[in-house]
């Protein structure tokens, strides 16, 4: 397993035409290359709705597989938090995805993020040490933020979403998914996703936190992952209107301490990182 812990780097790199100061950390990365009983390909690997197989990923090497199961709450929840064993105010998820060619997105649904030591999801009221920033596919193809924060509006999570991008199926991309929590009293933090090392969106003056305690600073992966919402209007569905299972491939899951913005699919490694 490549599963790549602290490896110190100080650097620049030039990534999709500009150049990044990547002075930081990749504090963890998995590319399925190799099985293992430990880490975060055996969380992933352990759950039911997810699977690593051959010859699909990005280098035509093995691949996760993560199967929506279709039903009256949208799809079956797909989730797995993962500790990062440190903590601090900024990183960067990257993943690689490609959306099966039969692939619903209906009215939308979540996708990863990263979070504190007690993420708030599912509608829940927010708490002055809780948050979390995860992202959605959404209908039309389309990706946005979706943020637990204290300045959200509503019982759900705030957005933002950028109508110009549209996913096309079975083509892998190269997420980077660049997030800072805020300083206390202040609505300074943001959520920035870029696409093969492009800015999509970039979300600020977020106030993720109204407390300094070192167990609201970034500490978690969270894979999480299905359709919904909560009813059935969600599901994804056949020719015949009965419930479909549909497919994503995850591949590359890496974060990093600081900003790393990735211009294509594939590893990290000394390749990328060496641009």
């Amino acid at each position: 397993m490549k599963l790549n812990q602290v490896i110190f780097i100080a650097f620049f790199v030039f990534v999709g035409g500009f150049a990044l100061d990547a002075h930081g950390q990749l504090v963890f990365e998995e590319t399925f290359d190799t099985p293992s009983d430990a880490g975060l390909y055996a969380r992933l690997k352990h759950h039911k709705y997810l699977d690593v197989v051959p010859d699909l990923g990005t280098d035509h090497s093995p691949v996760l597989k993560a199967t929506y199961k279709s039903s009256k709450i949208g799809s079956e929840r797909i989730v797995v938090r993962y500790p990062l064993n440190e903590r601090g105010m900024e990183y960067t998820l990257l993943f690689d995805v490609k959306f099966d060619k039969e692939f619903q997105f209906v009215k939308g649904g979540k996708m990863h993020g990263l979070g504190p030591d007690r993420p708030i999801t599912g509608g829940n009221p927010m708490k002055p040490t809780g948050w979390s920033a995860r992202m959605m596919f959404h209908k039309n193809d389309e990706i946005q933020t979706y943020l637990y924060c204290q300045n959200k509006t509503g019982k759900y999570g705030r957005t933002l979403k950028n109508p110009n991008f549209k996913f096309e199926k079975n083509k892998f991309y190269a997420i980077s998914y660049h997030v800072r929590v805020n300083d206390n009293g202040k609505q300074n933090g943001f959520a920035h996703i870029y696409i093969d090392g492009k800015p999509i969106i970039q979300h600020n003056e977020i106030e993720y936190r109204a407390s300094d305690d070192p167990s609201t600073l970034i500490s978690q992966f969270m894979f999480s992952t299905f359709h919904g919402g909560h009813s059935p209007s969600n599901a994804p569905r056949d020719e015949d209107g009965n419930y479909k299972d549909v497919y994503a491939y995850y591949d590359n899951l890496a974060v990093w301490k600081g900003q790393f913005v990735k211009d294509k699919p594939g590893p990290i490694g000394p390749t990328q990182a060496s641009q």
